[in-house]
């Protein structure tokens, strides 16, 4: 596997545990928040939202968020990250349950600027060549994204994971709470972190996360932040 497939591997992984983003919701290209209305940036992501409370135990408190993260039908996440091999990115993630993305992402790895965008559907994973023609690519992304959404994060996170309550704050006007967990080499892969998490009160979801880690070696920083909720986002296959 490539540098370039690694970091999106990664950037998946990143937005999985950091942000503790995931979803199983049903089939399709576009999706409505319940009711047929758009739950916007700062919109509820299922029913399993609940207020959170600085009282509450702070694994429960994650717990918790994992499994409101399970109800999103549709999110959108702004990721930047460096690594100490020179590595600087920004990208901007879609997510359509159950199993749609739509990555682009721009930055410099080995000095070279460069610049990309991702598409996966049902159908595979699809990479925009420099020409500006789609291609399938040859590696199969499914189960790479199962492995990165897979429930038994939940399990990780009890058995991996030191879950600490840091504060209160404010993010965008929205009372937060903030937590900060580490976890290591979760479900075999090999990654450690430690992370900062934003988790609105009104229902325990998260907005923000800090994370330091290191990726195969690699010393990564990343800022995600996870916006629309719900919202209607269309990812197609750009191969019919």
């Amino acid at each position: 596997m490539n540098l370039k497939i690694k970091l999106f591997a990664f950037s998946i992984s990143v937005i999985t545990l950091a942000a503790c983003s995931t979803g199983t919701g049903g089939g399709g290209g576009v999706v409505s928040s319940p009711g047929g209305n758009s739950s916007g940036s700062n919109g509820a992501a299922g029913n399993s939202a609940a207020v959170i409370s600085a009282d509450d135990k702070p694994l429960d408190v994650m717990t918790r968020a994992m499994r409101a993260q399970l109800d999103a039908k549709s999110y959108r996440a702004h990721i930047t990250s460096s690594t100490d091999n020179g590595t600087n990115s920004t990208m901007v993630v879609e997510y359509v349950a159950p199993d749609r993305y739509r990555m682009t992402r721009e930055g410099q790895a080995g000095g070279k600027a460069y610049n990309m965008e991702y598409v996966i559907t049902g159908d595979g994973m699809f990479l925009k060549a420099p020409n500006g023609q789609w291609v399938k690519s040859p590696i199969d992304a499914s189960e790479m994204i199962k492995a990165f959404r897979d429930p038994k994060m939940l399990e990780e996170l009890a058995k991996t994971g030191d879950v600490k309550f840091i504060g209160a704050d404010v993010l965008d006007g929205m009372p937060m709470l903030v937590y900060q967990y580490t976890q290591t080499n979760p479900l075999g892969m090999k990654m450690k972190s430690t992370a900062k998490t934003w988790l609105a009160v009104t229902d325990g979801l998260p907005r923000k996360t800090e994370t330091d880690g290191e990726f195969e070696g690699m010393k990564t920083k990343t800022l995600v932040t996870i916006s629309d909720y719900n919202s209607d986002i269309r990812i197609e296959s750009p191969i019919k």
